[in-house]
Order: structure tokens, then sequence, then C-alpha cells
């Protein structure tokens, strides 16, 4: 989550839920079937192929792949990669060792938009990822019926979109929505594809799904369309993987506004299918401070959410942006501190903790050896976690 403003500085970018870019880039040149699947081939072969990694010498996108232009954005891609974002998950992973969780089924990441990639280093072993946004699942992608121009137009606005994720580790929007047009390459669906060839997943299946009177239904593409203010179904994709021989697992993403106003007009569905989903470990990275609104001088609220997430979390991982300390009882939960807090960045000033700058300066395990939501740069990013203890 960022801050929308007119620059691209990363301390001031501010959006409801990561407005990536969501589009179809028109017609057949990203389809979808009838029923919203993809073979599973092809979609293993389409998230390697936007990875930069290239494809098999039999594979339908070889020649593709065998381009100057691919050539070039894979060297782009790849090089940015292992710039900053393998480094940081790599750290992450390292560190995280030994303090995650012993067991844990489902991981709840709210406003996560298509970020599978942090995830899967704190939550490598999930069964499912829920996770949602603000933006439209999209089509999923169908690379084999483009032509060579389409391929390489939807690759440079690709890389343009994951430009900030690659160098900060969030995503911030309004540089990108200007980019954006009818003919945009990258929807959510894409972008998850990228997220995990570039972690090391095969992806085996995909397909749209729908929040129907509170149980999963086969989405359409006129869900995607829809009024926001107006429907009931909560539109969605659901993908699943492997990695390295081991067990199937699926995310499902959903658009959808969790502001309580918004979810009692237009989505009322959406909570009680999470509470049917059972016990989960929620994460929680650069939120805007959403839940952190109460009062009437805040616009919009997100208690529901916020009850939802201290209700049905067995374990929870967060920055400062998440859950307030203060909703913490220390009856209910032990907590630990990681890393450095003084302040929120600038823009969100206002939701100084005071309470929690006090636990970081007794209680601190030391500084977080990766980055992690706004206060991005080495050794300014701070961690809570909160284990159930009752």
């Amino acid at each position: 989550m960022n801050a929308d403003r007119e620059d691209c500085d990363p301390h001031k970018e501010h959006t409801l839920s990561r407005r990536l870019a969501v589009a179809s880039l028109c017609g057949a040149l990203l389809a979808a079937s009838s029923t919203g699947e993809a073979a599973p081939a092809d979609l293993a072969e389409t998230a390697r192929f936007l990875a930069g990694k290239g494809v098999a010498s039999d594979s339908k996108l070889a020649e593709h792949a065998q381009t100057q232009s691919y050539a070039e954005y894979a060297e782009q891609i790849v090089s940015g990669w292992k710039q900053f974002q393998q480094p940081n998950l790599e750290g992450m992973r390292t560190w995280w060792a030994g303090r995650a969780p012993a067991k844990y089924s489902t991981v709840f990441y709210p406003f996560g938009g298509p970020d599978i990639g942090n995830a899967l280093a704190f939550f490598p072993d999930a069964d499912s990822f829920l996770m949602f946004g603000l933006e439209a699942p999209g089509a999923i992608p169908d690379l084999q019926a483009m032509d060579e121009e389409a391929i390489s137009s939807g690759l440079t606005e690709l890389k343009a979109s994951l430009s900030t994720i690659l160098q900060v580790n969030y995503f911030f929007t309004k540089a990108m929505e200007k980019k954006l047009g009818k003919g945009s390459f990258n929807s959510i669906t894409g972008l998850l594809l990228f997220f995990l060839a570039m972690n090391d997943c095969d992806v085996t299946g995909a397909r749209r799904i729908a929040i129907d009177g509170g149980t999963l239904a086969q989405g359409t593409a006129a869900d995607d369309s829809a009024s926001g203010r107006t429907r009931s179904r909560v539109p969605g994709v659901e993908i699943t993987f492997k990695r390295s021989g081991r067990k199937q697992q699926t995310i499902r993403y959903f658009m959808v506004n969790v502001a309580d106003a918004v979810l009692a007009k237009s989505s009322p569905d959406f909570v009680p299918y999470l509470k049917s989903q059972g016990r989960f470990v929620t994460m929680i990275k650069a939120a805007s401070y959403l839940m952190h609104k109460e009062g009437i001088q805040e616009p919009a609220h997100f208690e529901q959410i916020r009850s939802l997430i201290l209700k049905q979390s067995d374990f929870l991982v967060q920055d400062d942006s998440g859950v307030p300390l203060r909703l913490f009882t220390r009856d209910a939960w032990k907590l630990q501190f990681h890393g450095k807090y003084e302040a929120p960045t600038p823009e969100f000033s206002k939701h100084l903790q005071k309470d929690l700058k006090v636990e970081m300066q007794r209680n601190s395990t030391g500084i977080l050896p990766f980055s992690y939501g706004y206060a991005y740069k080495q050794g300014e990013s701070n961690l809570m976690t909160a284990q159930r203890v009752q």
C-alpha cells in the first residue's frame, strides 16, 4: 500500500491497496478460455517467459524467446531482480528461520495485492494464501495467441510496473497509473505468475473464481467489469503451483474494498467467506495505516477486517502500518519486536505509536538485515510478531 502522490518518491506514494496495473491487452491479445481456465503447460511456460527465464526449445513461445527484444527484457529483469529483490528475500528467509510458527496452513495477507514473493519468504509451506486488493484479477494471460509486437509491447509495460518493487520491496503506483492504457499487458494474474516463476515455482493451474453467497464459485469475465458499489459477487483468481517436488499450493486473490461502509453495500459475503476459512496466520506489510483509522475525523473505517484479523489469527507478523500495538492484549498474545522504529515516514506521521517506539527501544532483537515496509532503507525497517497464547 502506498500514498497517492504525483511524484514517484517511494515515501510519497499512497494507495488503498497497491493499485497495480490491471487491464487486458484488448480482445484476443490477452484472452482466457470460456471457463476462465488455462492449460497447466501453457501457464508454466507463460510464467517462466514473463520472468525472463526463457522456455523449452519445443515450446509454443520458443520463437518469441529468441528475439532481441526478449533477450534485452530478460537481461534487465534478471539483473534488476538480483540487484535487490533476490538478496532481500534471501535475507528474509535466513533471518526468519526458527521464528516462524511451527504449524500453519492458511496465510492471510490483507492489502497484499499480488505480492506473493514476500509471503512465500515467510511462509513457504502454506497450503493456501488468501490475498486481496482493489484491482481486478484480470484475464489469465494467453501469450501463445499474441504476435511478437504485442508481446514486446506488453513486456515493456510489465517491466515498468515492476520497477519499484525491485528497488524498495513494495508497490507504489501513482506513476504507474500514468503509463497504463487499454492495451496494458500486466494484470494481477500476470504479476502473480511472474512472482511465482521468479521464486522457482511451477504453475500448475489457474481459473477465475468468485465469492457468491459466502462460498466459492466459478468466476466469469463479467465479474471484473461490474460496478464495485453494486455487485455482491467478489471476483478473484485461483492459481495453483508446486516447488521442487513439494505439495501443491494455492493462491486465491480477490478484488474487494474492505472499508466497512463499502463492504456492507457491495461485498457483504467477503467477511463471512474469510470466517469460513478457519484459523490462519496473518502477514501485513505497507498497509497505509488503514487499520489505524477510527473516530469521526477519519473518513474510512476498517473495523471489520481489523477485528477479523485479531480474532482469527493464531500468529501475526507485521510492520508498524498494520494493526496498532495498543489492540494486542498481553494476556492473549506473546509479542516480539524486531528492527528499528522511531516514527512513520513523514506522510504518515500522524500514526506515530509512542508505545511501539518504547517497545522497540527497550526490547528489539536488533536491526533487520532486509527491507520490509515503507522504511525500506538498510537498517530502518521494523517488524512485530504476535503469537496467540489463549
